[in-house]
């Protein structure tokens, strides 16, 4: 029925329930499933204070940016682990930048989904409820179908 799900995350407890929904999609052949994680916040190019002791005696330059990439990595290597204990394969995991609703909005669409399944609530409620919710947004920006997990 579907061969191309989108899966946008961010390590929320709805997010974490849209891969196993997404996950339990994909038992036919031939499915082509993306993770997606969009930073919100780039970061930028200073060693933070917390960490310039550190880089100084490791020889090394960690940046914000570093960090806010490795931890965007994190949850989507973590995903795609379960989606693989789940016996998911071939599970595509995308890092990108922006505005999330516009991005998964851009990224659904490039990719050709035909499904997007993602938590109704991530990690900035407060946001959702006082500006619409991205999964609200997204499913107003796009032609394909959405599933939104509670």
């Amino acid at each position: 029925m579907f061969t191309r799900i989108l899966v946008p995350i961010d390590g929320s407890e709805h997010a974490t329930r849209a891969v196993d929904i997404a996950g339990s999609l994909t038992g036919q052949d031939g499915v082509q499933l993306t993770l997606l994680h969009v930073l919100t916040h780039a970061g930028g190019y200073s060693v933070p204070k917390e960490l310039q002791a550190y880089a100084k005696v490791e020889h090394i330059r960690v940046t914000e940016k570093d960090l806010i990439e490795s931890v965007g990595r994190e949850i989507l290597g973590n995903a795609a682990q379960r989606l693989r204990d789940q016996g998911v394969a071939g599970v595509e995991e995308r890092l990108e930048s922006g505005d999330p609703a516009s991005v998964i909005a851009a990224v659904a669409e490039g990719s050709g989904a035909d499904l997007i399944v993602m938590g109704r609530r991530g990690l900035g409620d407060l946001g959702g409820l006082l500006l619409g919710s991205v999964s609200h947004k997204v499913a107003q920006a796009v032609d394909c179908s959405c599933l939104t997990v509670r």
